[in-house]
C-alpha cells in the first residue's frame, strides 16, 4: 500500500503520477459492490491502494480521499480548485436558494448574515425549546408504550428532533404533521438519491447545455414529478409559517425565524428576503433534524451494545442532572455525554462523504488529479482510518475526552464537513443533541430487538434503512445528594 502525504513535495501536476487503483478489467467488479455497499468500498479502496485512489468509470475519473492531509487539501487549503458538483443543483426544488445549494454572490451574503445567529449568544432560548419539546414527547412516550414494547428507535427520536427543530427554528409545533414532514423528507431524498445514480444524470450533469436538473427531467420524468411534489409540500407549510410571523409580528418569539428576519448585512446593507427566509429555514429543518436524530438513535443502539458505556453514561446524568431538564449551561457539564454521541458520529457519520469536481489539475498526496474528476472526500474511511482511530471498529467514548482528541488531526473528525461550507449550525446541533441526549437516558434504556449489523442507507445522508427496532425500558435516576430513587427527568 502507498503512504504517500499530501504534505509530498511534488507541485507540478504534470510531473505527479496518478492515483493507484482498480485495473479496467477489475473497476466493473468494485462498482457492482460499490452498488451495494458504497461505504465498504470506500474503506476497501483506502485499504489497498493508500490515501489516494481512482476509478475510472464510463469516461469519468472518480477519486477516492480518506485521511485529514488530503481531506484538508481540498476542504481548506486548495478549496478554490475544488467545485461542488453540479448535482447539487437537484437539491434546489426542495431547498431553494439555501446556504446547502446557492454559490457565489448569494452564498457569501447569506453566510455572512446567518453565521453569527448561531454565536453562543443566541443558545439559551433554543435550549429552552429544544427541552420543551422532549419534555412533551417523553411524557408521550410513557403514556402510550406498553410494557416490553418494540418500537423504531430511529423514526421516534425523528419525530422528537423535529419538534425540538421546529419550536427552536420558527416556534411552530410540528409534531402532528411530523409522520407526512418526514415521509416527504425520506421520499425526497431517496429521489434526489436515484436520480443522481441513474446513467442519464450521471452523463448529462457534464453536458455543458443540460446539467443535472435538465437531465433528471428528460431521462428520470416519474422520479422528478415525484421529488417536486414533496418539495412543494414541505415549501407550502414554510410559506404558511412565515407568512403569519409577517402578518402577526414577532411576539414574544424568540427563535431563529425572528432572527433570519431582522438581521442585516453588516458590508452591504439590507436584509433576507421573504424568499431567502423561506429557504434557510428549509434547509436548516432539513439539514438540522437529520443530523442529531440519527447520531442519537446509533448512539443508542451503541450504548445497548456497549453496557458499561451506557452505565458510566447513566451515572454522569445521574449525578450532573439527577431529575432536572438540562439547560444550556448544563451541557459543558457533560463531557461524557459529548463523547458518546461524537463516538456514534464517528462510527456512523451523518455527512458520509463530502462530493467535489476538480475545476483544475492538482497535486493531492503526491498524486495527479485531473481537471474534471470527481472527488469523494470518504468521511466514512476517514473516520475508520486505523492509524488515527485503533481499532477503528470499536465504540470507544474515551477517545474524545481529556486530551486523546487533541493529539489527532483536526480533519480526521468531519462529522459537520470542514472548510468554509463547513454546517454553519453544528453549534445548534450539538446543542440539540445534548439536550435531547440527556433527556432520553434519563428517562430510558433500549434493548436491542435484533442481532447482527443494521442495514445503512448511504444516498445524500447516512440513515438506517429500515430502522432500528428496540426495546425501550424506563429507568430510575437519583437526585443529586439524596439516597432516594426517581422516576426519571421531567416530572417535577
Amino acid at each position: 500500500m502507498n503512504t504517500t502525504t499530501a504534505t509530498d513535495p511534488v507541485l507540478d501536476p504534470s510531473q505527479a503520477p496518478p492515483p493507484p487503483g482498480p485495473t479496467l478489467r477489475e473497476t466493473p467488479a468494485v462498482l457492482r459492490r460499490a452498488q451495494r455497499s458504497v461505504l465498504g468500498v470506500t474503506t476497501e479502496l483506502a485499504e489497498t491502494y493508500g490515501d489516494v485512489s481512482m476509478v475510472r468509470a464510463g469516461g469519468q475519473n472518480i477519486v477516492f480521499l480518506r485521511g485529514a492531509d488530503v481531506s484538508r487539501h481540498v476542504l481548506v487549503t486548495a478549496q478554490d480548485r475544488y467545485t461542488k458538483p453540479s448535482l447539487f443543483q437537484l437539491f434546489r426544488p426542495a431547498l431553494g436558494e439555501g446556504l446547502f445549494t446557492s454559490e457565489g454572490e448569494t452564498w457569501r451574503r447569506s453566510r455572512r448574515m446567518v453565521q453569527p445567529l448561531f454565536a453562543k449568544r443566541h443558545l439559551a432560548p433554543y435550549a429552552d425549546h429544544m427541552a420543551a419539546a422532549a419534555t412533551r414527547a417523553l411524557d408521550r412516550w410513557e403514556a402510550e408504550w406498553p410494557t416490553a414494547h418494540e418500537i423504531d428507535v430511529d423514526a421516534e427520536i425523528l419525530h422528537v428532533g423535529l419538534d425540538t427543530v421546529g419550536r427552536a427554528l420558527v416556534s411552530h409545533d410540528f409534531s402532528a404533521d411530523a409522520a407526512d414532514i418526514e415521509r416527504g423528507l425520506a421520499n425526497a431524498l431517496h429521489e434526489i438519491g436515484a436520480m443522481a445514480r441513474s446513467p442519464g444524470v450521471m452523463v448529462g450533469q457534464g453536458m455543458k447545455h443540460v446539467g443535472a436538473v435538465r437531465a433528471a427531467r428528460l431521462t428520470t420524468p416519474r422520479r422528478w414529478r415525484r421529488y417536486v411534489a414533496d418539495a412543494d409540500a414541505m415549501d407550502q407549510r414554510i410559506v404558511e409559517v412565515v407568512d403569519q410571523r409577517i402578518r402577526d409580528g414577532h411576539g414574544d418569539h424568540d427563535d431563529l425565524l425572528r432572527l433570519l428576519m431582522e438581521t442585516e448585512d453588516e458590508e452591504g446593507g439590507g436584509t433576507l428576503s421573504r424568499r431567502q427566509v423561506i429557504d434557510e429555514i428549509k434547509t436548516f429543518i432539513f439539514a438540522g433534524h437529520e443530523t442529531t436524530a440519527h447520531g442519537l438513535s446509533f448512539m443508542q443502539m451503541l450504548l445497548a451494545e456497549n453496557p458499561d458505556v451506557r452505565d458510566r453514561l447513566h451515572a454522569e446524568l445521574d449525578e450532573v442532572l439527577g431529575d432536572r431538564v438540562p439547560t444550556v449551561q448544563d451541557a459543558a457539564r457533560l463531557p461524557y455525554l459529548e463523547a458518546c454521541f461524537n463516538e456514534a458520529m464517528r462510527l456512523y457519520p451523518p455527512a458520509w462523504h463530502v462530493p467535489r469536481d476538480a475545476a483544475e489539475d492538482d497535486v493531492v498526496g503526491g498524486y495527479r488529479i485531473p481537471a474534471g474528476a470527481r472527488i469523494m472526500v470518504a468521511i466514512w474511511a476517514t473516520h475508520r482510518d486505523p492509524a488515527v482511530y485503533p481499532e477503528p471498529d470499536a465504540y470507544r467514548p474515551e477517545r474524545w475526552l481529556d486530551d486523546a482528541q487533541k493529539s489527532r488531526p483536526r480533519f480526521s473528525f468531519l462529522p459537520f464537513g470542514g472548510g468554509r461550507r463547513a454546517c454553519v449550525g453544528q453549534g445548534f446541533a450539538m446543542l440539540n443533541a445534548m439536550i435531547l441526549g440527556a433527556m432520553i437516558s434519563q428517562r430510558y434504556t433500549f434493548e436491542r430487538t435484533t442481532t447482527g449489523p443494521i442495514e445503512l442507507g448511504a444516498s445524500i445522508t447516512l440513515r438506517p434503512l429500515h430502522g432500528i427496532p428496540m426495546r425501550p425500558e424506563r429507568r430510575t435516576s437519583r437526585r443529586p445528594g439524596t439516597d432516594s430513587a426517581t422516576n426519571g427527568a421531567g416530572t417535577t
